[in-house]
């Protein structure tokens, strides 16, 4: 496992870290057992992740804390809250401090290393600045979060508007993003940023959606072709990341994804999400082949890199 020193937190990392959120859940969300998430977590340890990424709306801190029982000395650990709730109102100093300790208890543990404020969007930044990164600094404080991160809605900002404001102010040391063939927008406006003040970066959701199953790709293409955003005379609408796949290059679609993300100047560790050991072994043996061949690299940002599409 490739080791590195996670921005300016510090912090010695995988390169790789364990998602538990996404569709899947630790395979909770697909009919797993908590035994059988746990037995995901064991498996990550034994493979050499370190870094673990939960939240309080992902459900799974409580068997993230059973799973990762006895190594806490030796994992970073990271969880979220959202800045507005469920009934659309931005939560209360109050209620972020009981989120924070929610999280302390289901996590099992006194610290948490990274703590984020959860899929925020501009509109809420300027609130959470005022009334909840008090909040986080308070708990920072005390020793009970380490660190204090951000993420973005992939779902809503394809420009990512939020983060590139929230790197400017230099407020957070940690940053959770998007970034992959058909949104590369961030390499451009918020790596640059990130790298200047050494604000620590996770992708997420690299090889998700149409970036692992071929339908999907397909249907998103023939949208972009529809909405003229791509041009099919310089794609092929039916495989138009296949020039990636074959002998010299990746040997998937979801390896090229995660190539691609994995070795770009400005990352520090790419997510990883499933319920399944042998997905996580295929996985990481994906993050661990390299970066894709420079002409691939170049081939990918010449066709898609204006585009900025948002997903879930």
């Amino acid at each position: 496992m490739d080791m590195l020193t996670f921005g300016r937190t510090g912090l010695n990392v995988s390169a790789v870290g364990l998602g538990t959120g996404g569709a899947s859940r630790l395979g909770i969300g697909d009919g797993a057992d908590a035994a059988q998430a746990i037995a995901v977590i064991h498996r990550a340890l034994e493979l050499g992740i370190t870094y673990f990424d939960t939240a309080k709306g992902y459900g799974t801190e409580g068997v993230v804390g059973q799973g990762l029982r006895g190594s806490r000395d030796e994992i970073i650990l990271s969880s979220k809250a959202y800045v507005t709730g469920e009934d659309g109102r931005f939560v209360t100093a109050a209620e972020m401090r009981e989120a924070i300790d929610d999280s302390l208890r289901s996590l099992e543990t006194e610290m948490i290393d990274v703590y984020h404020l959860h899929r925020l969007s501009l509109d809420e930044y300027d609130y959470a600045v005022a009334e909840i990164l008090p909040v986080l600094d308070e708990y920072q404080d005390s020793g009970k979060i380490r660190f204090i991160g951000v993420s973005e809605s992939t779902s809503r900002d394809g420009d990512h508007q939020m983060l590139v404001r929230a790197a400017k102010d230099n407020y957070f040391d940690v940053m959770m993003t998007g970034f992959n063939f058909y949104n590369q927008g961030a390499v451009s406006n918020l790596f640059p940023l990130t790298k200047k003040r050494d604000i620590a970066i996770e992708i997420m959701g690299s090889a998700r959606g149409p970036y692992s199953r071929p339908d999907l790709l397909i249907a998103e293409t023939r949208r972009l072709i529809a909405s003229g955003e791509l041009d099919p005379m310089r794609i092929d609408a039916e495989d138009p990341l296949g020039f990636l796949i074959g002998e010299g290059h990746a040997s998937s679609l979801a390896e090229a994804s995660y190539r691609l993300t994995r070795y770009e100047p400005g990352v520090h560790v790419v997510l990883v999400g499933t319920g399944n050991i042998a997905h996580l072994e295929e996985n990481l043996n994906s993050l661990h082949a390299g970066p894709l061949p420079a002409d691939d690299r170049a081939r990918v940002a010449e066709l898609f890199g204006h585009l900025r599409v948002v997903r879930g």
